[in-house]
């Protein structure tokens, strides 16, 4: 504030109240110098209007009236020049403290509300739960404000997720398909959009929206990439979009930084559970997803395949042409079977096929439309022919994973000594083909 009080500022009046000391240099200072002055003008007037006006009057009279106009005179210039300016400036004051004690509330809920946030994602374990704390966060930030969050799974795919709270019309919805699509992302740091009907507006707009309508918008980086942006919008001239930026700006860190640390774990335990030759899950995995379906006691069928004389194959034509038969094989496999079976590689040449809510029966008449397709799978990959032979067995055959993989492997070696190519049903022993 630059106002003057009696040749002092707000801020000086605030010092000046601060302690004893300080209240004494104060109140002799200007304001005391001007009460003063006042003081000896009300006794001056006052005695010179007695003297000329009402020297014929008694000395009791004139005392009085002197008192009574150095009263007046002294009332109405420390009200004047004194106590005026000090009442509006003790305003000023008040109105000062107020803002500054409402910005440090704002900026302690900022800091409350992100010191929760970053609770909130350290201990959130996957990617759903990161989204649902970023929708609760832009809830609480943006204030009734409507607000977007749009986030790909992979930085060069498309946006595949959108958090949106708050009434957002469609024309101010963003329409970005891809993070590189938008310019923060590109540029690497939050923009203010104040006027939607500039020239530099948003590209990403959905169509024609009111002209007050402004945006700010802040990238959102997972391992260093551009992997979505976080927007919310406000009105155009408003200073709060500024501020808005800064908290979207480290909201969308926080979020990032989970991110990338939960898609790391989750590429590492991929990577763990993947066969690299094949693409296909590993032991690991199907162990995993077996004592899940059995501690659930949920009904299963688990197939065991075994490609026939493939070390002939590897002998015979190399083993570049021995690794082509295996990728080849556990494509067949895995587009013969639904999204939520599991076709594993169990080990070198065997295969292991995991279908929920499937019997044994239902099993290997699945796997035979595969041995039966084979030929002509083999012949359009350019690959020798090859056949493979099976073993099915079910949930009914065993209560633990081991028994059912020794069941499943007996029954393989059955088929084997039958003759190989054919798919053998624990529970009958019956050639399926």
């Amino acid at each position: 504030m630059s106002a003057k009080l009696g040749g002092g500022t707000p801020e000086a009046l605030a010092q000046a109240l601060a302690s004893p000391r300080e209240t004494a240099k104060y109140l002799l200072g200007r304001p005391f110098v001007a009460l003063l002055i006042v003081t000896l003008a009300a006794y001056a007037i006052s005695a010179l209007v007695v003297a000329n006006y009402f020297a014929q009057h008694d000395s009791a009279v004139q005392i009085g009236l002197g008192l009574a106009l150095f009263s007046l005179l002294w009332v109405g210039g420390a009200w004047l020049l004194v106590l005026t300016p000090l009442s509006a400036h003790l305003v000023e004051m008040q109105r000062d403290l107020l803002a500054r004690s409402t910005s440090a509330e704002e900026r302690l809920r900022a800091h409350e509300n992100d010191a929760r946030l970053q609770y909130a994602l350290e201990i959130a374990e996957d990617e759903a739960a990161v989204l649902r704390i970023a929708e609760q966060a832009l809830q609480v930030m943006a204030s009734g404000s409507a607000a977007q969050l749009l986030l790909a799974a992979n930085p060069d795919g498309e946006i595949d997720r959108v958090v949106t709270v708050g009434d957002m019309p469609d024309a101010a919805r963003c329409q970005i398909r891809r993070p590189g699509d938008c310019p923060t992302v590109r540029r690497g740091q939050g923009m203010v959009y104040e006027d939607s009907m500039a020239l530099s507006a948003c590209p990403g707009l959905g169509g024609q929206i009111d002209s007050d309508c402004a945006a700010a918008c802040t990238p959102l980086f997972v391992a260093g990439r551009g992997a979505g942006m976080v927007r919310s919008l406000g009105e155009t001239g408003d200073p709060d979009l500024f501020r808005l930026l800064q908290l979207l700006t480290t909201h969308a860190n926080r979020i990032g930084t989970r991110l990338a640390v939960i898609r790391s774990v989750a590429a590492s335990e991929m990577k763990a559970a993947t066969d690299p030759l094949t693409g296909l899950s590993n032991r690991r995995a199907l162990e995993g997803r077996l004592a899940g379906l059995l501690d659930r006691q949920s009904p299963f069928a688990l197939v065991i395949a075994d490609i026939d004389h493939f070390k002939k194959v590897n002998d015979t034509h190399g083993h570049e042409v021995g690794d082509r038969t295996l990728v080849v094989f556990a494509k067949t496999l895995q587009q013969s079977v639904r999204g939520e079976d599991l076709v594993c590689r169990f080990g070198g040449e065997e295969f292991v096929v995991l279908l929920p809510n499937f019997d044994a029966t239902r099993a290997a008449q699945v796997v035979d439309r595969v041995r039966n397709e084979l030929p002509r799978i083999t012949q359009r990959n350019a690959l020798p022919n090859f056949s493979f032979s099976a073993g099915v067995v079910d949930h009914g055959h065993a209560s633990a994973a081991d028994e059912l993989l020794r069941i499943a492997d007996e029954t393989l070696y059955r088929a084997k000594s039958e003759g190989r190519n054919r798919v053998l049903v624990a529970e009958a022993a019956n050639s399926a083909g």
